[in-house]
């Protein structure tokens, strides 16, 4: 459980998890359903990296990714969960003109309470996903706050993803702890302006996953960081 998964690539987690996600079940029938339905992607297109990161950290720690999947569905669910959050704060918002603000506000409630429901879905060791579930929480609360304040929230967010792919892989509290600090300056890379303190960002966070882990091979990592800082061009 030492080394770095480098035997598959972080996009060679996607159709995994797209598999997953098909499974989800949107069925109620309401507004906020319909919303939520013409919303959800025909296809997992990778456009949100934590899911991928979940299953990651995971991997690279040993771990069973039949009891990260759920996780990293929630993560798919809650990042879509937050950028409806971001598009109600604008009155002009396409959703807001089309459904009005009530029913949009349902059906951010219903992915927000789908996304937890995946959290208590085959559940393979009880224990870790219950604190994989705590960790995603407290991410989320801090997330909300971080946008109180003018911030994306992006670290937070990257954070929990690494640190609870670890979890549900069983990986020792110091490992986990490390997994968590390297999402921390990896999402730091999501919220920098500054092209080449988003690229510093990246790297400083690679570097760290590669001190925390025995392997020397840290390719897939610094393939996410590397990607994450060009996103932010």
């Amino acid at each position: 459980m030492g080394s770095l998964a480098h035997d598959v690539s972080l996009a060679g987690y996607r159709s995994a998890l797209h598999e997953y996600c098909k499974s989800v079940d949107f069925a109620f029938d309401s507004v906020a359903g319909e919303i939520i339905t013409q919303r959800k992607p025909a296809r997992y297109a990778g456009d949100s990296l934590r899911p991928l990161l979940v299953l990651w950290a995971c991997a690279a720690n040993g771990g069973d990714l039949t009891d990260a999947l759920p996780v990293a569905a929630a993560f798919d669910l809650f990042d879509r969960f937050m950028l409806l959050h971001d598009e109600l704060a604008d009155e002009q918002a396409e959703s807001i003109a089309r459904w009005g603000l009530g029913q949009s506000l349902n059906a951010g409630d219903a992915l927000y309470a789908v996304g937890f429901r995946c959290l208590a879905n085959d559940v393979v060791d009880p224990q870790r996903r219950l604190r994989a579930a705590q960790i995603v929480a407290e991410a989320l609360l801090d997330a909300v706050g971080a946008r109180c304040n003018d911030r994306k929230g992006e670290a937070e967010l990257t954070a929990a993803a690494l640190h609870a792919g670890a979890v549900v892989a069983g990986a020792s509290p110091e490992r986990c702890e490390a997994f968590a600090s390297a999402g921390n300056a990896l999402g730091a890379a999501l919220e920098c302006t500054d092209e080449a303190n988003a690229e510093r960002a990246a790297m400083a966070s690679a570097q760290l996953v590669r001190r925390c882990v025995d392997s020397e091979d840290y390719n897939e990592f610094l393939e996410a960081a590397r990607y994450i800082a060009r996103r932010n061009r």
